[in-house]
């Protein structure tokens, strides 16, 4: 026997399962119940595939289960419109499942309120699971700026020592944290759409930006096989993205900000076309003007150039291109000039640091943004959360608070 809280929870973990696969529909997980039985259960599939509920359904019977008095646990507000698919509500009503239990309304306008509205018009129970809702809108921070206000949600991650460097003065940072840290990074890229760099990373560092789980040793799973307490807010994606394996078959798209002086023999960039490169027309031709190879340079028509002469304009272009391409999630890797652009912009909404006992003294800090003249003009950051992951301290926090509608 399942108590209901336990049954929300999975949904909730089926949920951020599916993260990075979904976008952009939001990721959402649903269970099934009938007599205290577990008797299906679905998450959200790739774009233009079926929802939590239909696949949860569908699951249900392919085991050959009646769902006639069945109960659906959703973590999300069931969809009444149609868009790809048909709406969740009716495959609901058709299945003869006779109640559903959410922890919140759909941010999206054209559903919010009217799934639940459909469902009790149709005699089918709908029960609000308040007490889920903070767990819930972890999950739903970046489909809620999508959907509302048409951009994706931007995760700076960044790295540093106590000193809050990011890098020595020459550019090297391999390595400031640990293997453990460094592991939760491509367990964070598992989850997102798209990871940004700067021109300087790229010529520094010689990226991959992919999910690599085989570059990392037992010892640096130890600490999440052991489990990491969270302190301050409680935060779900956290606590998930902690027990979650880093996926090799996820390739988040690369992204690289400004035109380079040159590209390296071996870019391990350029490697495919799962990238996209955006300069302005300014830097693109003072660039090509100075090194007449990277005119030549066959960019695989993956390098959009933009009509904007000024950061703020540049992050409003680089937020539309990486929306045309289907991102509601990115990771903003760094480095410091690209962190501070974006940041002026007001554009980061999750910002990820982890801290390592280390003293540089002097180098790179992570953001390069604009002076403040009092520390009462620093933006101070919301539902904030730490964790010890082996010697390193990771700080998250968000320019938001959460303030989901609720019923």
């Amino acid at each position: 026997m399942f108590d209901n809280d336990s049954i929300m929870r999975l949904a909730c973990s089926i949920a951020f399962e599916r993260m990075g696969k979904t976008s952009p529909n939001p990721a959402v997980g649903a269970v099934i119940t009938k007599n205290g039985r577990i008797i299906g259960n679905g998450g959200t599939q790739n774009y233009g595939g079926n929802h939590a509920e239909v696949m949860a359904i569908k699951d249900a019977l392919s085991r050959g289960e009646d769902l006639h008095g069945a109960e659906i646990f959703v973590s999300l507000e069931p969809c009444s419109h149609y868009g790809k698919t048909p709406p969740c509500t009716e495959a609901i009503i058709q299945s003869g499942i006779k109640k559903v239990y959410i922890p919140l309304l759909d941010p999206n306008p054209l559903v919010s309120g009217r799934g639940v509205q459909r469902l009790l018009d149709c005699g089918v129970n709908v029960e609000i699971m308040h007490k889920f809702f903070p767990m819930a809108a972890d999950l739903l921070r970046g489909f809620k700026k999508y959907i509302l206000r048409g951009k994706p949600f931007i995760i700076n991650k960044c790295a540093m020592t106590l000193d809050g460097k990011i890098a020595a003065n020459s550019g090297d940072s391999r390595w400031i944290s640990s293997d453990s840290s460094r592991l939760l990074v491509h367990k964070l890229r598992s989850k997102v759409d798209a990871v940004i760099v700067g021109k300087n990373t790229f010529l520094n560092d010689n990226p991959s930006l992919n999910v690599r789980p085989g570059d990392f040793s037992e010892e640096a799973f130890f600490p999440f096989d052991m489990g990491i307490n969270l302190t301050g807010r409680y935060n779900f994606f956290l606590e998930e993205l902690f027990k979650a394996k880093p996926d090799p078959d996820i390739e988040p798209l690369r992204v690289l900000i400004g035109m380079p002086d040159y590209i390296p023999e071996g870019s391990n960039f350029f490697r495919d076309d799962n990238y996209v490169v955006i300069t302005s027309k300014k830097s693109y031709n003072e660039k090509i003007a100075k090194n007449s190879n990277l005119k030549n340079f066959d960019f695989r028509q993956r390098l959009v150039v933009g009509e904007y002469d000024d950061p703020s304009k540049e992050v409003d272009f680089i937020l539309e291109v990486l929306k045309a391409h289907g991102v509601m999630h990115a990771m903003l890797e760094g480095g410091s000039g690209i962190n501070g652009t974006f940041f002026n912009a007001g554009a980061i909404d999750m910002f990820m640091y982890i801290i390592a006992p280390k003293v540089a003294g002097n180098g790179i800090p992570p953001i390069s943004g604009a002076p403040v003249e009092k520390i009462s003009d620093s933006l101070l950051l919301y539902d904030v959360t730490t964790a010890s992951i082996g010697r390193d301290i990771l700080i998250c926090g968000y320019k938001e608070q959460y303030n989901f509608e609720m019923m």
